[in-house]
């Protein structure tokens, strides 16, 4: 037995030496190639001008529209059917160049509109509709002059529904228009009527769900607003827009209604406002500047104020009123449109060896300083590349940029298959590129870019990484 007991020890030793030998390597190894490092970035101050945020200029404009990443898109019934069943699809892409924008890789904040007060008498529904219905109003206010229809005429309504769902068919063949406002209803498609001066006011609470639907139902690919917070906008999680942008009393009156609900007078049972104080978690926040005061004292005089409702508000675009010609280029209108939507970037990253897979695990902290979120789930990848510059690993991260809220971290790893390649030196690229791979979003750090990716760390073999 003795004997037996002393002829195992030579293999116990040779596994002691053995898990010594690999411990040392397991500690040894990452420390003398530093393969375990921790990064910290500072976010960069340089301007960005990243897809789905901004000014949203009259996409009739060209001049306007160039420097944009967005564009607005104001249709009237009466241009989109001029004749019953027929849809002006070609008048409509030539009068807001759809095709160059797209080309373009700009997006669309769309609002469809059946009354527009001006300053002559006329019409923005269709003549033929008109003249099927002739139940209106026609009125000369304080807004203007125009022609108020009956929103409840069941006829109005049934082409109502075919007239939008055409119009989301064509808008739904791709991700041009973004953000739909629902328009339809009282002035200029803002659900509410100038009673004060003795219009009608809006239909009763059905058939307003009505008009809700028509939308809700064929727009897919847009984010939907709502002037107010009626409960069709809680309760289909819609995003909001503030017409009134500037203007102090106008928005103190949106915010309260927001937070503390109300109601719609209507033809009938009044609408409900429901409280929706973090809409703008989920669903986008926009609107237009006021008309109350001229743009450029929203850019200078009044910018402190401005600057305050972007950020209060969450706002991701302001459109069609917003800064135009020589305005738009001046540092308030800079500044405001740098405050608006998310500001994206990584605060630091994590490298650390895993002796056991033999592979590089790297943690990144994702940091959002803008004052929303982006609403669409674009993909990020982390890219590896060799010494010379190759791709040789890709990944998609584990991250969901919708629910980054401003001022939030989310922290997430990968793992990068570690091979003599890259012990001689590696580079770790972030891409952020929309599912079509038409166009990118920038992180706020200083990184050079490759073809929309940006390197954001270089490992320089035994000399270590920056």
């Amino acid at each position: 037995m003795e004997n037996k007991k002393r002829s195992k020890a030579p293999y116990i030793l040779i596994v002691i030496l053995a898990i010594i030998i690999a411990g040392l390597l397991r500690y040894i190894l990452p420390y003398r190639y530093q393969l375990n490092r921790t990064v910290t970035y500072t976010e960069s101050e340089k301007p960005l001008d990243n897809p789905l945020t901004g000014f949203a200029p009259n996409a009739e404009n060209v001049d306007e529209c160039r420097d944009s990443q967005l564009v607005y898109i104001g249709i009237t019934w009466a241009m989109w059917e001029p004749n019953q069943g027929e849809y002006d699809i070609d008048t409509i892409e030539e009068v807001f160049h759809i095709e160059e924008w797209k080309e373009k890789n700009k997006h669309a904040v769309l609002r469809f509109v059946c009354d527009i007060p001006g300053e002559e008498g006329h019409k923005d529904i269709p003549e033929w509709l008109y003249e099927k219905t002739r139940d209106g109003e026609f009125y000369q206010t304080s807004y203007g002059a125009g022609y108020s229809p009956n929103y409840e005429n069941e006829y109005f309504l049934e082409r109502h529904e075919a007239a939008i769902e055409a119009l989301a068919d064509y808008c739904n063949q791709d991700d041009f228009v973004s953000y739909v406002e629902l328009g339809s209803l009282g002035h200029w498609g803002e659900w509410h009527t100038n009673t004060d001066e003795g219009l009608d006011p809006m239909p009763d609470a059905q058939t307003c769900w009505e008009y809700t639907l028509d939308y809700s139902d064929h727009f897919h690919n847009a984010r939907l607003l709502m002037r107010r917070n009626y409960v069709m906008a809680s309760d289909g999680k819609m995003g909001l827009y503030n017409d009134m942008i500037g203007s102090e009393k106008d928005t103190e009156e949106w915010r309260d209604w927001i937070i503390n609900g109300g109601s719609m007078e209507t033809s009938g049972e009044s609408i409900p406002y429901s409280p929706m104080e973090d809409f703008w978690k989920i669903a986008p926040s926009g609107g237009e500047f006021t008309g109350l005061y001229s743009i450029e004292k929203l850019l200078d005089e009044n910018l402190v104020d401005t600057l305050s409702v972007i950020k209060d508000d969450h706002i991701s675009f302001i459109g069609p009123n917003c800064p135009e010609g020589k305005l738009k280029d001046s540092s308030g209108a800079e500044t405001i449109r740098e405050r608006m939507g998310y500001r994206y970037y990584i605060s630091s990253m994590q490298t650390e060896y895993l002796f056991s897979k033999s592979a590089i695990q790297v943690s990144f902290v994702f940091e959002n300083s803008g004052v929303a979120p982006i609403y669409w789930d674009w993909p990020v990848t982390m890219y590896v590349y060799n010494q010379k510059g190759d791709l040789k690993y890709w990944e998609l991260l584990d991250i969901n940029l919708t629910e980054l809220l401003p001022q939030e971290q989310i922290e997430t790893k990968a793992e990068v298959p570690f091979t003599d390649e890259f012990r001689q030196g590696y580079q770790i690229g972030i891409g952020i590129i929309d599912p079509d791979k038409d166009e990118s979003l920038t992180l706020a750090m200083d990184a050079k870019e490759r073809d929309n990716i940006q390197i954001i760390y270089t490992y320089d073999g035994d000399e270590g990484g920056n």
